[in-house]
């Protein structure tokens, strides 16, 4: 990226800015492929501080979309309406994670606490099987050791 007059961005803002914008890439892939909520908590936050970082980085004084409004030589509107985008998409991602959470806290934790109930209770009546033959066998038919 070069400025209006050919002269180079401030020392690598390009690698700065790529180099993010694949870290992003990378965690949102992550993001993509979880399939626990737990873990997607997790990722949602760790995107939240990267992103957060990384809009802050941008839309700073002499950052990417100042260096971007300073460069180019046309009117950039699309500097703009990225920029104000920023804010939408930490809102979505904090109603997304908040969403886990609540199913976390409500329909997840409910069925994982039916299901050890019902794991206990299972356990318990295997318990009073064994107890009813080992009893049988050791008292009415007399086979004990």
């Amino acid at each position: 990226m070069t400025e209006a007059g050919g002269k180079p961005l401030a020392s690598g803002v390009e690698e700065q800015i790529l180099a993010e914008h694949r870290n992003i890439r990378e965690l949102g892939q992550r993001i993509e492929n979880s399939r626990s909520l737990v873990e997607l908590l997790d990722l949602l936050k760790e995107f939240r501080a990267l992103l957060e970082l990384h809009f802050m980085s941008e839309e700073a004084p002499e950052g990417f979309f100042d260096a971007m409004r300073n460069t180019a030589s046309r009117p950039l509107t699309k500097v703009d309406q990225l920029e104000k985008e920023h804010w939408a998409l930490l809102a979505e991602l904090d109603r997304v994670s908040e969403g886990a959470r609540v199913c976390l806290a409500g329909p997840v934790a409910a069925v994982l606490t039916e299901a050890r109930a019902l794991a206990r209770r299972i356990r318990t009546h295997e318990a009073a099987e064994n107890a009813l033959l080992l009893d049988t066998v050791y008292t009415d038919l007399g086979q004990g050791g």
